[in-house]
C-alpha cells in the first residue's frame, strides 16, 4: 500500500484586528462665577430692564468628544456642547445654548466639518477678556439676523467648512453658513444659508509662540445676504493677528490687533437693534497682554483691550469700549479673576439700546476648566477646550 504524500493544512490567518475597536472620548468643562457689581439697569433691546448688581455664570460650558482613527491614517471626530447664557442668571429661566454640535474629518493636509461651532471668523483672534462675549460689538463680525438678546449668536453660527493646510503653519477656509436668524429676518422658521466666505490664517507653532516675533496673523471675506427691506445684502472684510512685544518664557508681553469693515448695506438709520449689525460700518479691537509663566506654568495675567465702532452712514453712532482684566491661577485650571468693563455709545446708537448710553460693571470670581481624555490613540487637532474661550490663552 502506497502512501501518498502528505500536506499539512496552513492554520487560517485572522483578521487583524483594528488599533482601537473604541473611540477616544473627552470631556472638557469651563465653569464661570462671578460678583456682577455697578452694573446699571439699562434697558434692553426688546424691551424690560437689565439686571444691575448680580451673580454671573453665563459662558460656563459642558463639552463632550468622541474620535477615531480611520482609513489611511485620517480622524473621525464629533463633539456636543452647551454653555449657559445670561437668561440664566434671572433664576426663572434655564436657557441652555448648544454652541458646539458638528462632526469632523481630518486627514494631513484636509479637514472637512459640518454642524454647530465657531464663526470662522470667530477663529481669527482671540481677545483676552473674561467672557467670550464682553465687548463683543467690537471684536467680533456681528450677526445681521441677529435680534440683539443673545450675545452668542455673533459667535456661533450652522457652518460646512473645508480647510486646507501647509504643514499645518497655513490655512484657507471655504465656508458656508446659516447664521442665526433670531430677528426673523428670513422669514419663520428659516434654516436656509445666508452667508459664505473665506478666510487664511498662519499660525506659529505653539511651542514657539512665546519666542517668536509673530505669533498668528489672517484675513478674510464674508458675503451676507441680507434682505433689501433691511438694506440690502452685507460685506465684510476682516483681518487681524497677534505679535510679541516682549519674547519671553516667563515674562512675556503680546499685542492682538483686528479690523472688521462692513460694506454694501443701505440703511441709514437704525430702526432697531438688528440694524446696528446690519449697517455698513467699522471695528477695531486691540489688546496687550502681560503673561507671567515661572519655569513655564502660567502664574498669571494682565491685560487691557479696547474697541472702537463707527457707522459710515449713521450719524453720531460710533461707540467705544475698555476692559481691564487681572487672571491668577490659583492650581491647575483654577483662577481666579479680576474685570472693570465699560462701554460708551453715542445717541443714534444708543436711542437703538433704549437710550442707555453706558454699561459698567466690576466682576470677581473663579474660573474652572478641565479636559480629561479617556481611550486615548489619537491627536485630533480641534480639540474641545480650543474651541472654549481661554482665560490665560496658552
Amino acid at each position: 500500500m502506497s502512501v501518498g504524500p502528505v500536506f499539512a493544512q496552513a492554520q487560517q490567518v485572522p483578521i487583524p484586528e483594528e488599533t482601537s475597536t473604541a473611540p477616544q472620548l473627552d470631556v472638557a468643562g469651563v465653569g464661570v462665577a462671578t460678583l456682577d457689581a455697578l452694573r446699571p439697569r439699562n434697558p434692553l433691546p426688546g424691551g424690560g430692564t437689565a439686571s444691575g448688581s448680580q451673580v454671573n455664570f453665563a459662558d460656563s460650558a459642558l463639552l463632550i468628544g468622541a474620535a477615531q482613527r480611520l482609513y489611511r491614517g485620517a480622524i473621525g471626530s464629533v463633539a456636543f456642547g452647551g454653555l449657559a447664557t445670561d437668561e440664566n442668571n434671572t433664576g426663572n429661566k434655564t436657557s441652555f445654548f448648544i454652541h458646539q454640535l458638528f462632526a469632523d474629518y481630518q486627514s494631513k493636509t484636509l479637514e472637512g466639518y459640518v454642524g454647530r461651532t465657531d464663526t470662522p471668523a470667530a477663529q481669527l483672534v482671540q481677545f483676552p477678556t473674561l467672557r467670550g462675549d464682553d465687548l463683543v460689538t467690537f471684536t467680533s463680525l456681528l450677526d445681521p439676523f441677529s435680534n440683539g438678546d443673545s450675545q452668542e449668536e455673533h459667535r456661533y453660527s450652522n457652518v460646512a467648512a473645508v480647510v486646507l493646510n501647509q504643514s499645518l503653519k497655513s490655512f484657507e477656509n471655504v465656508h458656508v453658513q446659516h447664521l442665526i436668524d433670531s430677528s426673523g429676518a428670513g422669514g419663520p422658521g428659516d434654516t436656509g444659508l445666508n452667508s459664505f466666505g473665506v478666510t487664511f490664517q498662519w499660525l506659529n507653532l505653539p511651542a514657539m509662540a512665546p519666542v517668536q516675533r509673530v505669533v498668528s496673523y489672517g484675513a478674510g471675506f464674508e458675503h451676507r445676504s441680507v434682505g433689501g427691506a433691511d438694506g440690502g445684502a452685507s460685506n465684510a472684510v476682516y483681518g487681524g493677528g497677534e505679535i510679541n512685544l516682549r519674547r519671553s518664557l516667563t515674562n512675556r508681553i503680546d499685542l492682538r490687533a483686528q479690523d472688521i469693515l462692513t460694506f454694501g448695506n443701505d440703511l441709514t438709520a437704525f430702526r432697531n437693534v438688528s440694524d446696528t449689525f446690519r449697517a455698513n460700518g467699522n471695528s477695531v479691537a486691540a489688546a496687550v497682554r502681560y503673561l507671567h509663566s515661572p519655569f513655564g506654568v502660567p502664574g498669571y495675567q494682565l491685560s487691557l483691550t479696547g474697541g472702537y465702532r463707527s457707522y459710515a452712514r449713521v450719524h453720531d453712532a460710533g461707540s467705544y469700549g475698555v476692559a481691564l482684566t487681572g487672571v491668577k491661577r490659583l492650581g491647575q485650571g483654577f483662577d481666579a479673576v479680576a474685570q472693570y468693563l465699560y462701554e460708551r455709545r453715542n445717541s443714534a446708537l444708543s436711542a437703538a439700546y433704549g437710550g442707555a448710553p453706558t454699561e459698567q460693571s466690576i466682576q470677581l470670581g473663579f474660573i474652572f476648566n478641565f479636559d480629561a481624555t479617556f481611550n486615548q490613540h489619537i491627536g485630533p487637532r480641534r480639540s474641545l477646550l480650543n474651541l472654549q474661550h481661554q482665560y490665560i490663552p496658552e
